[in-house]
């Protein structure tokens, strides 16, 4: 309850008790004079104390709900700290505010829907499911207890007691408790069902699934003009609207390098690397420096080996180029029966399911519609997106392909067809996404609506930011700081596949 609306109570009561009875009119009076001046010293007090008040407070919604600034804070803490075990500080990139206005603003999103829930009486449940909150909380309680002693006692044989009461403990000390774990769960049912609430009419048209459709292909065509993309959705098995120029669908048979094999494979190229970087200083020195005039040595230059000729550069890269090709000859034996197989008429999705050592070939949906190349994919390793592009027909393989984890026979399976796929053939996968935003949609449409009902009122200045009426101006003033390429890598790097990789 706010001060100020205590205020007002105790000068209702004051009123009314001043009415109370038969006054004499001087009386009355004097009574009225004296309410006055304990209504003006109220009003002094409020004055005097409620910039201490409302520095506690972040928001305030309804009758007189508040976010306390201590709860905020807490919360920006906890992800702070998350960040900052990634390796990301929020401050280099920008995000303290951004963060700071999310975390008050789900706040009040919840603290508003939680009371719209006891308004409707969405926060009852029966004697069995306050029982199944009850039980996720004792499931959680003991994946906490496990994960503490798993850590500290990994070498445990047998959990002992003593154990489990320091790790009892250890989470209380740290504010976990299971009343409040299942008040969470219980928390988290009442959302939804005020979610369940907002969205019960949704229903969807034959022209919203139009809609999602075209929307899809849009985004599609934007997205895949990268390969990667392309190729990573499609591996991942995501519903696919539209297909870029180009591509065709391959499956091969990878005939592996042991992992001796490969250790020697991985030594020779970097020996490799080694030897080419000294051949093109060779070719292309760098230019001399001349000292400047007037300048003398201070110290005699130790002597430098005599640099090794073009000639003996290239010999070892020669050697080292042999070197690799009997690697491959090792394998090649296999790679000939794949192909004389083929030749014979053995179906390739036979030879793969006793050949194949990539894993990418064996798992949906890569294993029934192949991997997607075209001229210039990027997704693939080069050797193999050059030899599956060197197949001139459908039905046909390849040379053997020399990878970097072994060969690869390649099958050209069928073209892709370019452009917008039909309808029906994503049809559950669209109207799913259909009814999903217009479902969300519908909800954050309620939810504004009940926000504007509560008359929320932020004090942002509490949290250390701009206030509200300043946010936008403050956006629009100063971007939002990307991280650099470097940065970008370190906090969050996206593995890069090769064919052989999809293992």
């Amino acid at each position: 309850m706010t001060i100020r609306r205590i205020l007002s109570l105790c000068l209702a009561l004051v009123l009314a008790l001043g009415c109370a009875g038969a006054l004499a009119e001087e009386d009355l009076q004097s009574q009225l004079d004296a309410a006055n001046a304990r209504i003006a010293e109220l009003e002094a007090q409020v004055e005097k104390y409620y910039p201490y008040y409302i520095a506690q407070i972040v928001a305030t919604y309804g009758e007189d709900g508040v976010i306390l600034l201590e709860d905020m804070q807490a919360e920006y803490d906890a992800v702070s700290a998350q960040y900052q075990n990634m390796g990301i500080s929020l401050e280099a990139y920008g995000l303290v505010d951004t963060l700071k206005r999310n975390i008050v603003e789900t706040a009040v999103e919840n603290a508003v829907m939680l009371d719209k829930a006891a308004e409707l009486g969405l926060d009852q449940f029966d004697e069995a499911t306050e029982e199944g909150f009850a039980a996720q909380a004792d499931q959680q309680w003991e994946q906490y207890i496990s994960s503490y002693i798993s850590y500290f006692y990994a070498d445990a044989e047998e959990v002992t007691d003593e154990m489990r009461a320091e790790a009892e403990q250890y989470w209380q000390d740290n504010g976990a408790n299971k009343d409040d774990i299942a008040a969470t769960f219980r928390e988290a049912a009442i959302l939804d069902a005020v979610h369940d609430y907002a969205t019960k009419d949704v229903t969807v048209t034959e022209e919203d699934v139009q809609a999602a459709y075209e929307a899809k292909i849009s985004l599609n065509q934007e997205n895949y003009a990268d390969d990667r993309n392309y190729n990573s959705d499609r591996t991942s098995g995501a519903a696919i609207a539209w297909n870029p120029e180009g591509y065709r669908a391959v499956k091969h048979v990878l005939i592996k390098f042991s992992d001796e094999q490969a250790q020697r494979y991985s030594d020779l190229q970097s020996q490799l690397t080694s030897l080419n970087a000294e051949r093109d200083a060779i070719v292309n020195p760098p230019e001399a420096t001349e000292a400047p005039e007037g300048a003398e040595a201070e110290t005699t230059p130790e002597p430098t080996p005599e640099p090794r000729t073009l000639e003996q550069v290239d010999a070892d890269i020669a050697a080292c180029g042999m070197e690799v090709e009997s690697l491959y000859s090792e394998l090649m034996p296999t790679a000939k029966e794949v192909i004389e197989a083929f030749e014979g008429g053995a179906d390739f999705d036979e030879l793969i399911e006793k050949y194949n050592e990539d894993p990418g070939m064996q798992n949906e949906p890569t294993a029934s519609q192949g991997y997607a190349v075209a001229a210039n994919s990027t997704y693939w390793e080069q050797a193999f997106t050059d030899g599956a592009m060197s197949i001139e027909n459908v039905g046909e393989i390849s040379e053997p392909v020399y990878g970097s984890n072994g060969i690869h026979i390649i099958y050209y399976m069928a073209d892709i067809t370019p452009g917008a796929v039909a309808l029906d053939e994503i049809r559950e996968t669209v109207e799913a996404e259909a009814e999903e935003q217009k479902t969300q949609s519908v909800y954050e449409a309620q939810l504004d609506e009940w926000i504007q009902e509560a008359n929320v009122v932020y004090h942002y200045e509490s949290f250390g930011l701009a206030p509200e009426e300043d946010a936008e101006d403050a956006e629009v003033a100063t971007e939002e700081a990307e991280p650099t390429d470097e940065g970008a890598e370190a906090a969050s790097e996206e593995a890069e596949p090769t064919a052989e990789e999809a293992e």
